[in-house]
Parts: C-alpha cells; structure tokens; sequence
C-alpha cells in the first residue's frame, strides 16, 4: 500500500470490507469498525453494501475509512486485518486528525488498534470484550497506553457492559445512558440525536449536559421499561418491581399498537434472513 487513492472498496480475504473517500487532507479522518450487529456476507459485499457508517461521513463530507466484517464476527482479530492496518499506518500522519468510532465488537477493536492507528480521540459506545474462543489472541490492555482523549458511552445498569467500561484509562470521559442494557446505540437512534452526537464527536464538542437532557427521553422507549423488568442489578425490591410494572403497563396503555408492530418487526427481520441475498 503506496498511498491512499480518492475513494477505494476492497475487501481484505474475504475478512473485511475497507472502505474509504478522502476529501481533504488538512480535515480529520474519522475510522470506524462496524459492530456484531453489522457483518456483511460475501454476496453482500459483491452486490456494493456500503460499509457501517460509510454513507453517512460519505455524505458530510467527512474523510473515512470503514472496517466491516465479513462473514462472522472475529472482533477483526484477525492476521488479515492487522496485516492491512500496519500497512495504513503511515499513511495517516497526513491527516489533521485521526479519529476512531466503534460500537460493541467495533468499539473494541476501535481501542485495540488505537495506537497503532496513531489516533488522536476515540467514541467508543458500549466495547464489549472479545468472547473466550478470541481471548488467546494478543492481550487487550483497555487502551492503558493510549494518550489521546476517549468519549465512553454506556449503560452502568448494565453489569458487563459497566465492568469492561470501566477498565478503561482515567483521561476516559463516561457519559452514562441508563437502562437500556447493551442496547445504547439503538436508543439513542430512535430518539434520533445518533447523527447529531457523532457529528459533535469530529468537532470534538459533545456536551454532557445536552447528552443528559437528550437522554431522558429513553423513557418514551419500550426498550426502557422491558430491560428495568429483567431486574438487570438483582437489587430491585417489591416495591421498585411494582413502581416498574405499573409505569410499563401505562407506558403499553400510551402505545397501543406498541406490541403489534414489535411482533412485525420481528416477523420482517426473520423473513429477510431467510431470503437469498
């Protein structure tokens, strides 16, 4: 890898797809690694499905390397993939600044190869460990040596999700959205400030206190509720239970086709795994 062209798609031995579009080089380069939600299949990766998060800086005009998976969710753990980003290294020092973004699977690897990728600042929302069948790979030091400034985002009522998040450096800026467990970016998206907060992010002025205020309105969101119910701490009592149960059943009274549309939901995502692709 001489230098970086424009624009580029490959994919890297049937591992991970890379995307990038350069627009210009005294502007930030933002690189994502998509999460365990986001893997793409072979056939995807031939008919020209963008990469996680591809569109979207693509769209803004934001320089940006994609990382998604491909086939199976290897934490990008893998000699492929660490063969290509040695090889990318170098070619970043141009750049203004060099940001990563991940979530889950793509926010560990976001912070695993952050030195590396000589990156300045890191989003990362809700990192999630590698499963143990990964774990004799290279050790993962929760970016201990990493200096730049990192933005974690995660729910502290969810006890694994708390437990990795807080292995991280003491520079890591928390901002905390309660209640929703591993699911934070879904909520966040459907309480649509998603775009508003990554783009902060490449400003680097994401404000805690309008975070705070844009989380409250979780509590418009069946995720909220349903997750409380499972008693995620075991620390609920009768009474917090009964404060839950009856908050849900209002919450079911307001959305009346709340219920339906989630069973369809489900119904449409199994159908469409099914169908060839």
């Amino acid at each position: 890898m001489q230098a970086l062209k424009q624009s580029s798609r490959e994919n890297i031995a049937g591992k991970a797809l890379v995307e990038y579009q350069i627009f210009d080089v005294k502007s930030p380069i933002i690189i994502t690694f998509s999460p365990a939600g986001y893997v793409l299949t072979s056939k995807d990766v031939d008919k020209g499905v963008a990469g996680w998060a591809f569109e979207l800086f693509k769209k803004h005009k934001i320089n940006i390397i994609s990382f998604t998976a491909i086939n199976e969710k290897h934490w990008f753990s893998v000699p492929e993939v660490a063969d290509y980003i040695e090889k990318l290294s170098p070619l970043l020092n141009r750049f203004q600044e060099r940001l990563g973004y991940g979530v889950s699977m793509g926010a560990f690897a976001s912070a695993f190869y952050a030195n590396q990728l000589k990156l300045d600042r890191l989003l990362l929302i809700t990192p999630m460990d590698r499963p143990d069948h990964l774990k004799n790979l290279p050790h993962f030091n929760h970016a201990a040596d990493f200096e730049g400034k990192i933005t974690l985002i995660y729910d502290p009522l969810c006890p694994v999700d708390k437990e990795f998040a807080l292995m991280f450096p003491p520079q890591t800026q928390y901002l905390k959205f309660y209640s929703v467990g591993h699911q934070v970016i879904e909520s966040i998206s459907k309480l649509g400030f998603l775009k508003t907060l990554v783009l902060s992010f490449i400003k680097d002025d994401i404000n805690p206190m309008e975070f705070a205020i844009n989380a409250r309105g979780r509590k418009d969101l069946e995720r909220y509720y349903s997750y409380l119910k499972r008693n995620p701490t075991k620390k609920n009592t009768a009474k917090r239970r009964k404060v839950i149960k009856d908050s849900f059943l209002n919450w079911n009274l307001k959305n009346p086709t709340a219920p339906i549309n989630k069973i369809l939901s489900k119904l449409t995502k199994g159908v469409k795994k099914r169908l060839p692709k």
